[in-house]
């Protein structure tokens, strides 16, 4: 026979090791509730995209691509990768930086850094537009009105790509400079050195440097309402040289 005391034992052992099963389930139940709860409310409509702020920007290739990385309404805030959109935005030609946000609960704030057009470039039959830094933002069969125009000899680029041309860069730092001041404005190349029209004066700038403060010289040659037809020399920007 079994000591009574050895059953009552082994009876109070089998008793608790069945409470701590119990006590585990229902922890592991709970758990198990609660993440599905969560997962559930973290993707429930409350906390999902209700709106898209977009500033800097209303070019439909990047509506394109905020919508190519997965980010749209109705997607949970919690999936939203903001790197990724990033990405997808900074890769386009016109986009400098880009910045996305949650916002919980339901919104997500796009800032865009535009690139601006500076000149156009002719190319192989059409127009490369190019910003300040020579980045070709796209490609054009048409002038915008009052647009600069860069007629130098350079190999075609594809959009995203970024000349090295001293030439072109030259010719979008004075372009950059004049700030619109001057539409119309077409440079060009002759033996080496970067030549202009306006206002029908022609215009030697010389070799592509200082092509800033060229651009401050010709202002100021202008306003002084020379005789029409002159000739104006800016290669040395300091001193300017006007011809009847």
């Amino acid at each position: 026979m079994i000591d009574p005391r050895i059953a009552e034992r082994r009876r109070t052992v089998i008793e608790s090791s069945a409470r701590r099963g119990v006590r585990r389930a229902i922890a592991l139940l709970a758990g198990v509730g609660i993440a599905a709860a969560l997962i559930w409310v973290l993707q429930s409509p409350w906390l999902s995209v209700n709106e898209i702020s977009l500033t800097g920007s209303d070019r439909p290739d990047v509506r394109e691509a905020i919508s190519t990385a997965g980010l749209e309404e109705g997607t949970p805030l919690v999936l939203v990768r903001a790197q990724k959109v990033e990405a997808e935005l900074e890769a386009l030609p016109w986009v400098r930086t880009a910045s996305v946000q949650r916002v919980f609960p339901d919104r997500v704030e796009i800032a865009i850094g535009q690139r601006v057009a500076v000149a156009w470039l002719w190319t192989s039959g059409s127009y490369a537009v190019l910003d300040v830094e020579g980045v070709v933002l796209e490609y054009v069969s048409t002038l915008a009105e009052g647009a600069p125009v860069l007629q130098f000899a350079t190999r075609r680029l594809e959009p995203g790509e970024i000349h090295s041309d001293p030439l072109v860069l030259g010719g979008l730092q004075f372009f950059a400079a004049l700030d619109g001041l001057l539409p119309g404005f077409e440079l060009r190349e002759e033996a080496g050195d970067v030549w202009g029209m306006v206002d029908g004066h022609e215009i030697r700038l010389g070799r592509p440097v200082d092509m800033p403060a060229k651009a401050a010289a010709l202002i100021a040659v202008l306003a002084d309402d020379i005789p029409a037809g002159s000739s104006i020399n800016l290669i040395a920007p300091t001193r300017p040289a006007v011809t009847p």
